[in-house]
Parts: C-alpha cells; sequence; structure tokens
C-alpha cells in the first residue's frame, strides 16, 4: 500500500484485525457477527467510530487515504458504496476474495463475483448458492499443509486494488453456467496441486506461529490500553475525533462530549458509548448496536 508517513488512513469494516497502520477506525455492526465469518470480537485499539457505509461522518477528502479489506463483496450497492469511499479520501485499498475464491469457500454473506482488468474493479452478481458449505473453512483451520498452499498461491485467492482519486467500477451481468463451469474448472487445477510436503509444512508452521503470537500479543497489548482509555479518559477520545467527523445526514458540523454529540446545523442527536461516537442516521436501523 501506498502510504506516506504523515498520511492520516481511514479503515472501513476493521471488524477484528484493523490494519496497524490505520489511525481510525469504523464499522457499521460492533456486536453482530451476521456480516463476518465466524464468531469474532470486534477490536477497538484507536479512536473507533460507528457508522455505515453509504453515510459516511466525515467531511469531503478528510482522509490521505482508506481501507476496504474484504467490504464491497458484502454491499448490496457497491456503486454507491465506493462513491462515499473516494468522497472521502483521496486514495486507498480494496482487497477482496477473487471469483475462484468464491466459488471454493462460498460466503453466503457475499454477494458480488470480484475481479479486476486493467484498471477496473469487476462485479458480477452472484447467483448461486454455496458448493461446499464449510468444507474448506475448516480445512485452511485445521490442516497447516492447505493454509501452507493457500498462503503461498495468496494472489489466486484475493483481489488487491489501489486507487488514487477516483475508483473505475465496472458492474457486469452476472456469469453464465458455462463461465461458472470454466472458473470452478480452473480453481479445480490449482486445488488439485495441494498436497502436504512435511519439511515445508514444518518450516511453515513454525513460522506462522511465530507471526500468529507476535501478531496476538500486541494486539491484546494495544487493546487493553484502549480499553483502559475509553474507560477513564473517553471525553479526550471524542475530542480528538470531533475534527474528523461531521453529521452523517447533513454533514453539519459536530459539537460534545463523552455523554452524547449534537450537529450543530440540523440538531441532531448522536449517542456516544465509552468514547465511541454511534453516528447512524436517526432512521437507520441499529442492527449491531
Amino acid at each position: 500500500m501506498k502510504i506516506k508517513p504523515g498520511d492520516l488512513v481511514l479503515e472501513i469494516g476493521s471488524g477484528n484485525n484493523p490494519n496497524p497502520r490505520s489511525d481510525i477506525l469504523c464499522d457499521r455492526y460492533v456486536h453482530d457477527n451476521g456480516e463476518r465469518a465466524g464468531e469474532f470480537d470486534i477490536v477497538i485499539d484507536r479512536p473507533f467510530v460507528v457508522a455505515d457505509g453509504y453515510r459516511l461522518p466525515f467531511a469531503d477528502k478528510t482522509f490521505d487515504y482508506v481501507i476496504c479489506s474484504h467490504i464491497v463483496e458484502h454491499m448490496g450497492d457497491p456503486k454507491a458504496f465506493l462513491a462515499e469511499v473516494t468522497r472521502v479520501a483521496k486514495a486507498g485499498y480494496i482487497d477482496v476474495p477473487s471469483a475462484a475464491s468464491e466459488r471454493v469457500f462460498g460466503w453466503d454473506i457475499h454477494h458480488w463475483y470480484c475481479g479486476k482488468k486493467g484498471n477496473a474493479l469487476v462485479l458480477q452478481r452472484k447467483t448461486e448458492g454455496v458448493q461446499f458449505g464449510g468444507f474448506f473453512h475448516r480445512l485452511i483451520a485445521d490442516q497447516i499443509w492447505f493454509r501452507r498452499f493457500f498462503e503461498e498461491h495468496e494472489s489466486e485467492w484475493y483481489v488487491q486494488f489501489e486507487w488514487e482519486g477516483t475508483i473505475l467500477l465496472r458492474v457486469m451481468r452476472p456469469m453464465s453456467q458455462d463461465e461458472i463451469h470454466a472458473l470452478d474448472e480452473r480453481a479445480w487445477k490449482r486445488l488439485r496441486s495441494a498436497k502436504p510436503e512435511l519439511l515445508k509444512d514444518i518450516q511453515f508452521f513454525i513460522a506462522w506461529m511465530r507471526r500468529r503470537i507476535q501478531r496476538k500479543l500486541r494486539k491484546e497489548i494495544k487493546r487493553s490500553y484502549w480499553a483502559f482509555l475509553r474507560t477513564v479518559f473517553p471525553g479526550k477520545i471524542v475530542a480528538r475525533l470531533l475534527p474528523q467527523i461531521v453529521c452523517p445526514a447533513c454533514q453539519g458540523v459536530l459539537h460534545g462530549n463523552d455523554h452524547g454529540i449534537v450537529c450543530s446545523s440540523c440538531r441532531t442527536r448522536y449517542p456516544v458509548e465509552r468514547g465511541i461516537p454511534i453516528l447512524l442516521a436517526p432512521n437507520e436501523v441499529r442492527k449491531g448496536y
């Protein structure tokens, strides 16, 4: 990712694994894992805002860079969502499961097959259900040789897309059955090369466990520290966020403290819970909160 040292970075849909470089986190669901592939505790270890992706509570071009990891495929209206993303940021990074990954792993909470063609992000509406249930999810969780295989060929399972200024989006017609069959054939050709290799698997397991322990330790220290700040100094957290956030209903200036926030223009009031502004428009369903 082309993030410069002084860039202000937003992450949308940070979930349980926010990027270390993100300065502000934004997620719609805090207490509901319905849009996540598993039961995860959301990570709140830096300034955090609850907001809807279609109505981001930030002024135009507030951020130098925005990270959207595994979000676009969930959106019912990706065009509207990406218009908001490019409104609030000057550049950014998107990653999504590839179409092959969608066929092999299958997520019934995803709406789109995703790909990249030239400098365009390409989406095609999914019309089929999940093929294999959780089989390959269990395989990657339980078998280190398959996890090694997956990481060795990561570029085939993920689409990584970096943009600046604008996002060229192409929404194509759904795949035909022949196109889906051809996609499945390519995916199975790659999968047939997966096999245990004892020495490689041992080396990979050691390196993978080292990374995992280090990452978990850093995450827990940071999360515990931020939980302390949210308990003892919630007002300071809100004061730090106020220069970056605006009213999602009218883009008005927000004022307030850890007891609540109010828009100076439309007078809409927003709650604050332990230093977290809940910036959802009044007419939005507060699912997950």
